[in-house]
């Protein structure tokens, strides 16, 4: 009976390491596979971005593949937060170097329409995007107009005033003409006092210190991130002055920092028209660029699926066998606080 017992205890044991070592030679199968599939995809990619482009609708709903001569209007959405891993100055660069290269040879992109809906984000993000657009535009001939299908402040009302002209439906919001700190400093030395924590900063050079929340700030300190803060404010004001219709004055002392209406916006001159649509915006776009014909819309994506899948599968607790547990701090806002201006409302 011992004899049975100790056999059909191996007979168990040899069973469990042949499935164990199985799923584990799978799961090594599975990883080279996906390795692979990157190396294809990556070589693929170093001559041609087809797979990061998506086909768009024109004003007329239609986004079929027409020939390889069809002019095309490029569009670029500014969604969301400015300056995090899916919006920043380096993809909107990439975009528009990929434009110009490939398939889009020939001069065919011939306009831009942004779309946005974004509350604003880093300034110097937005600055850099604004910077790009402007480029673009003298550089190649090719209008840009904007359309607001939501929100347009701060940083994407910056980014819209790279546009020649501003389209929004009836119930966005645009503006926010203002520049502050984000995070907020914050002082907690009289916190760590009452409970007996002591605290030594070192540091060299002058100023370096500078708003430490470990100890009491003298009454100074302030001025020279407040001195940033104007310097950021003044250029936003001088952008938004150059670009649309409305005095340097009635921007620093009528409008502010408010959110307004697309349709108040209209009358104040922040935006052209109100109550307006995609297809209305890329129809006067079209025309303006003197496309009489059909034409194509194309986006690119920010993100090729296969990187998104490797993204997770390398990541997933199943592979790794690691669960990660992490006080996230939003993008940006590590460190100087100038690092992410934020410009919002």
């Amino acid at each position: 009976m011992k004899v049975i017992q100790e056999s059909l205890f191996m007979s168990s044991l040899r069973a469990f390491f042949v499935a164990l070592f199985g799923f584990l030679g799978a799961l090594v199968a599975l990883a080279a596979l996906t390795l692979i599939l990157a190396g294809i995809f990556s070589a693929s990619e170093e001559h041609s971005f087809s797979s990061d482009v998506s086909l768009l609708p024109n004003a007329q709903g239609n986004r079929e593949k027409l020939g390889n001569d069809t002019p095309i209007i490029l569009q670029i959405d500014i969604q969301g937060p400015i300056g995090g891993e899916s919006l920043n100055a380096k993809k909107i660069e990439e975009m528009l170097l990929n434009s110009r290269e490939d398939a889009f040879e020939k001069d065919r992109v011939k306009a831009i329409l942004l779309t946005i809906n974004s509350p604003g984000g880093g300034v110097n993000d937005s600055d850099i995007i604004y910077r790009h657009l402007k480029a673009y535009k003298e550089q190649y001939g090719v209008p840009i107009y904007a359309f607001v299908g939501g929100m347009c402040a701060s940083g994407g009302y910056y980014i819209a005033c790279a546009s020649d002209r501003i389209f929004a439906s009836d119930v966005s919001l645009v503006g926010s003409i203002g520049v502050l700190t984000w995070p907020p400093f914050m002082n907690v030395h009289e916190t760590l006092e009452k409970i007996g924590v002591h605290t030594t900063t070192l540091y060299a050079g002058k100023g370096k210190d500078e708003m430490n929340p470990f100890r009491p700030w003298k009454e100074e300190e302030p001025v020279s991130y407040q001195r940033l803060t104007d310097f950021y404010y003044n250029r936003f004001v001088s952008i938004v002055a150059d670009a649309r219709p409305v005095a340097r004055g009635v921007i620093e002392e009528q409008i502010g920092a408010e959110v307004i209406p697309a349709p108040v916006a209209e009358e104040i001159g922040l935006i052209d028209v109100a109550g307006s649509s995609r297809n209305e915006a890329l129809e006067a776009l079209a025309a303006q660029a003197g496309i009489t014909e059909s034409y194509q819309v194309v986006g690119f994506s920010t993100s090729s699926w296969w990187k998104k899948l490797f993204k997770e599968q390398t990541s997933s607790p199943l592979i790794t066998g690691r669960v990660k547990h992490e006080l996230s701090i939003p993008q940006g806002t590590q460190g100087n606080p100038f690092s992410y201006l934020f410009v919002t409302p």
